[in-house]
């Protein structure tokens, strides 16, 4: 039987650790969402045209978990959840593609963490489970990912193309959100409301967003260099 060396050992952990943290975060959401176990703190407001609205308990089961993955924050985590899940199964795999999903969902759940405590902690108030997934989803899966990362890779597999195309998913994520807002009128957080901004308003954010978002990339990428040096 080939011996597994103590770095790969120790990488094909780190990554198993990673994957069942973004698995608790989105599984724990999930299931408070399906069974309506920590019901919202404030009465839903029609006029608001955010997600919401769907019956109390299980008759809105469906509503709850469509709305759910509406959210960047349940694509980012999932995404997280998935590629990690298929490292640790083989942490040697290969793949452009591949490595393009992991690199896309490390951008995506640093973006994730960022916009969340810039644009929205302040005014969140989750209850119950919500606050445990919560800090999960907007934290300690972003953090932990970042820190595997950082520690195990995988090197050298963050090209100068990578900072380019770890968009493709985040842009398709914003275009579904205007065009499922177009359709229903509702939409996930509140500066993509379009109803109340306007196209050139949330359009504007989105732009300033993907160029915040290329900046990370950058820095990424920067980062890959040295490490892949050392």
């Amino acid at each position: 039987m080939e011996s597994v060396s103590q770095p790969a050992q120790r990488a094909r952990r780190l990554f198993g650790l990673n994957a069942l943290i973004a698995w608790a975060g989105y599984g724990i959401a999930q299931i408070t969402n399906i069974f309506d176990l920590a019901p919202s703190a404030e009465a839903y407001d029609p006029s608001s045209n955010m997600f919401g609205g769907s019956a109390a308990g299980l008759a809105g089961a469906i509503g709850r978990l469509f709305d759910s993955h509406g959210y960047f924050t349940t694509w980012s985590n999932l995404l997280v959840a998935l590629t990690l899940t298929a490292l640790y199964l083989q942490p040697e795999r290969a793949g452009r593609l591949f490595h393009r999903l992991r690199n896309t969902a490390l951008l995506m759940i640093t973006m994730t963490m960022i916009l969340y405590h810039l644009l929205l902690a302040a005014s969140q108030n989750p209850q119950g489970l919500h606050a445990v997934s919560n800090v999960l989803q907007h934290y300690i899966t972003p953090i932990v990912t970042i820190i595997v990362w950082l520690l195990v890779g995988p090197r050298g597999r963050y090209t100068f193309s990578d900072t380019f195309t770890v968009f493709i998913i985040p842009i398709a994520y914003l275009a579904y959100t205007l065009l499922h807002g177009a359709v229903a009128l509702v939409y996930p957080y509140p500066f993509f409301n379009v109803v109340k901004y306007g196209y050139a308003s949330v359009l504007t954010l989105m732009g300033a967003v993907i160029v915040g978002g290329y900046v990370v990339s950058l820095i990424y990428y920067g980062v890959e260099r040295l490490r892949s040096r050392t």
